[in-house]
């Protein structure tokens, strides 16, 4: 068989997101989610929570197959980006600049910890059934 008549299940697959974009297309979804829940609630709640939750989700089913370690990486990646950017809608008062931008970055990554987490451990399992799957 020469390289041009390669089955269909040995050639990568080209459709779909690529490393890159998937630190993009979720950075700015999330971005848009944590905005929206910062003006509405003034703070950062349970829609910032499942926001980063279902945009790993879709970005673990859009992925093209070459690139499912970009999932795996891109929740604790994100919610930095958006919490240190968007995130800032929410300032809080009290003590030094310096003071409060630690205290924000802080209590935003503990306090939320279980779910950016949890979206890591379930694009672990989705990029894992994915590559069994097609192997």
């Amino acid at each position: 068989m020469t390289e041009m008549e390669q089955s269909p299940e040995n050639t990568p697959t080209l459709k779909g997101w690529t490393y890159q974009g998937v630190f993009v297309i979720n950075t700015l979804l999330f971005m848009v989610v944590m905005a929206a829940d910062c003006i509405v609630n003034h703070t950062v709640t349970m829609w910032s929570e499942v926001g980063i939750l279902v945009i790993t989700v879709i970005a673990a089913l859009k992925v093209r197959r070459n690139d499912l370690t970009a999932v795996v990486w891109s929740p604790p990646i994100v919610w930095l980006i958006a919490l240190e950017t968007v995130g800032q809608i929410d300032k809080q008062e009290g003590g030094t600049a310096a003071h409060r931008q630690l205290l924000h970055l802080a209590y935003g990554l503990a306090n939320h910890a279980m779910w950016i987490l949890g979206s890591v451990i379930v694009a672990i399992v989705i990029t894992t059934i994915r590559r069994f799957r097609n192997s």
